[in-house]
Formats: structure tokens, C-alpha cells, sequence
């Protein structure tokens, strides 16, 4: 099995614990268990992850029911056994589900926490505690929309179980453009 993509957010858990190892859990787990450990990975004194990787032998992988074919692949890229390029024809191809300002025009607007984006693959990949209000784009949508912001944005792609990828929204744009020009 291929070593888990490191995301922002163990980047982040790195920087708290230098010196250390930074465990990689299967977010289809719901608790922490040995099984549900992947591998490892080494933290160096600054709190950078390094190359070095120990997998775990007692890892069972957790079978997830997909609500799309954007979450299945998101999966497969998480555990390695699909390469993330492959992302942005899925997400420009998916329905997505993101947060929406009741205040304003729904699909009219983007709410984003500083320079992200969040969305979400499926209903059942939003989180429950966030506000109730929810508008759907079309990955082909969105990218006209980020296009249009004329300022640097990153989709952080969401799915079941916590599996999360994020893509500069200059690459978003570009797989529509490409998609345009060969159509």
C-alpha cells in the first residue's frame, strides 16, 4: 500500500509535536484503534514531516459506503490506490454542497474562511454542526465562480469520515479550461 498523501492538517499537527511521530488514522474509523492506525510518519526538530514512514502492520482498512463516484475516488487517492490529478475531473464533473449566506443570493456567492473554500462531496459529508443553510454548484460551476474572484482560493474538498483534499483553485479553473478547449 502506498503512503498516505500528507494533507494541511497534519502539516499543522507536525508543527505542535517536532521530534515526534505523527500517526495517520483512517477517518472511515470512528474511534482510534490499532486497526484503524495506517502508519506513521517522523516529525523532525522543526516540526516538518519527513519521508520516513512506517505502515502499520495491524491496519484493516474499513469498507465506506460512497454516496458518488467524487467520494469513492476521494477514497481511493487517500488510500493510495488512485493519484490525485485524477481529483480535479472529479470534482469539476460532481455535485458539490457548500455553505450559503441566507442573507444573500443562494449560488450567487461563496462563504469562505479567509482564502478557503469548503466543500462537500455529499450531504452526508457535511459537518452537523455547522449552520443550516447549504447551496449546490456543479464542480464546472464553481470554477467559473473561483475564476471570477480574480484573487488566489483553495477548495478543500470534503467527504465521509473526514477524508479532505485541497485543490488551488488556479488548478480547478485550469481543468475547466482544458475540458473547454478539447470539447
Amino acid at each position: 500500500m502506498a503512503k498516505p498523501l500528507v494533507t494541511r492538517e497534519m502539516r499543522e499537527r507536525a508543527r505542535r509535536v517536532p521530534n515526534n511521530w505523527l500517526h495517520v488514522v483512517d477517518p472511515a474509523y470512528d474511534g482510534v484503534l490499532a486497526e484503524a492506525v495506517i502508519g506513521r510518519y517522523l516529525v523532525d526538530a522543526q516540526g516538518q514531516i519527513t519521508d520516513q514512514y512506517v505502515p502499520n502492520p495491524r491496519y484493516q482498512p474499513r469498507e465506506v459506503t460512497f454516496e458518488n463516484d467524487l467520494e469513492s475516488l476521494m477514497y481511493l487517492v487517500h488510500r493510495g490506490y488512485a493519484d490525485k490529478r485524477d481529483l480535479v475531473d472529479a470534482v469539476l464533473a460532481a455535485e458539490l454542497v457548500l455553505p450559503a449566506d441566507p442573507a444573500r443570493e443562494p449560488r450567487g456567492h461563496l462563504v469562505m474562511r479567509g482564502d478557503v473554500v469548503d466543500a462537500f462531496a455529499s450531504e452526508r459529508a457535511r459537518p452537523h454542526d455547522w449552520p443550516p443553510h447549504w447551496h449546490r454548484f456543479r464542480g464546472a460551476e464553481l470554477a467559473v465562480v473561483v475564476d471570477a474572484l480574480e484573487r488566489p482560493v483553495t477548495l478543500l474538498v470534503n467527504a465521509q469520515g473526514g477524508v479532505q483534499f485541497e485543490i488551488p483553485g488556479e488548478l480547478l479553473v485550469d481543468g475547466l479550461r482544458a475540458v473547454i478547449t478539447m470539447g
